[in-house]
């Protein structure tokens, strides 16, 4: 059976190295989703708040708040998730509270091997279950992972769990989250790329992982990609205008830039072939986007690019 693309998974991570812009590419989706008349809830991972940058309003550590119409962010940071499971099932607010603010506390908490993925995780499945009126109160959710090593880690962080749990109310909890996470239908894996020889040898590593991992990867973006207005035949005529001896130093300034711009559009085609062969997968081709900031309309652009990419939406 044909797995359906992204844009039709109700739960979407997006993976990536440091610094190929995974997050500006989660919120191009979730801005994408939201135009498309999803409830959308971006989630981002960590204390940080990336996406404060793009949108000029920090996402909440506790409620989701609306950055654009339909859209809503969330940070989920491991500690206060922790804080809040130890709550449910300890069902003793106040001794959690004290427990929380003991340095022994925070020590444990970040020394536990795979606690801080798994609370994480929980409450991004919490997050995808939730029930309001009869139907799920988020019809989208995109996470913006962690860097592709701790990412992974997240994804696998249930799987681990019901290997170590044996039985109780913690394996079953972390059977019904893999079960999510790992089904094709309601989960997507996006892995993000620049197209440069490390980041594309890297992404395509992930995927291999992952695949063999079970885990749905859904496609690849290759994000800052280079474009030019320039055929073969015309940089074949800017050499020509350099090897002219009568040509003057206007003419060979621009020629020289013109072939800047060729031939970097035509290294990056070369790394989005290499990332789609070493991948397997279909790859969403993103144009360099110089601005992101809020009122650029740089995101606007790049959302509206990847929605309308094949790889993302599907090829009907």
């Amino acid at each position: 059976m044909q797995e359906p693309p992204l844009i039709d998974r109700r739960l979407a991570f997006v993976l990536g190295k440091g610094g190929v812009g995974k997050t500006a590419v989660a919120a191009a989706l979730g801005l994408g989703l939201a135009d498309a008349g999803h409830r959308t809830l971006l989630v981002e991972v960590g204390a940080e708040t990336r996406t404060q940058a793009l949108f000029g309003i920090a996402p909440a550590l506790d409620d989701p708040v609306q950055v654009r119409p339909g859209l809503f962010a969330l940070t989920v940071d491991a500690e206060l998730a922790t804080q809040e499971y130890l709550s449910l099932q300890l069902k003793v607010r106040p001794l959690v509270e004290m427990m929380s603010r003991s340095r022994a506390f925070h020590q444990v908490t970040q020394a536990a091997p795979g606690l801080a993925e798994l609370v994480t995780l929980g409450k991004i499945w919490d997050l995808a279950t939730t029930v309001q009126g009869g139907a799920p109160l988020w019809d989208r959710l995109v996470v913006d992972s962690p860097a592709t090593g701790h990412g992974i880690a997240l994804l696998e962080a249930a799987g681990n769990a019901r290997e170590l749990a044996g039985s109780g109310p913690i394996r079953d909890q972390a059977d019904a989250i893999e079960k999510v996470i790992r089904h094709p239908a309601a989960t997507g894996i996006a892995v993000v790329a620049t197209p440069e020889d490390l980041a594309v040898t890297e992404a395509a590593e992930a995927v291999g992982i992952l695949r063999a991992r079970g885990m749905p990867v859904a496609c690849a973006v290759a994000n800052a990609v280079r474009r030019s207005q320039f055929s073969p035949a015309d940089a074949e005529a800017l050499r020509a205008v350099l090897a002219d001896p009568a040509a003057g130093d206007p003419e060979r300034a621009a020629a020289h830039a013109a072939i800047a711009v060729a031939d970097g559009a035509a290294h990056d085609a070369r790394e989005v072939d290499g990332l789609a062969r070493e991948s397997g997968l279909p790859v969403a081709v993103l144009p360099h986007v110089p601005d992101l900031a809020p009122g650029s309309g740089g995101l606007e652009a790049l959302s509206a690019a990847l929605m309308s990419d094949p790889a993302v939406r599907g090829s009907a």
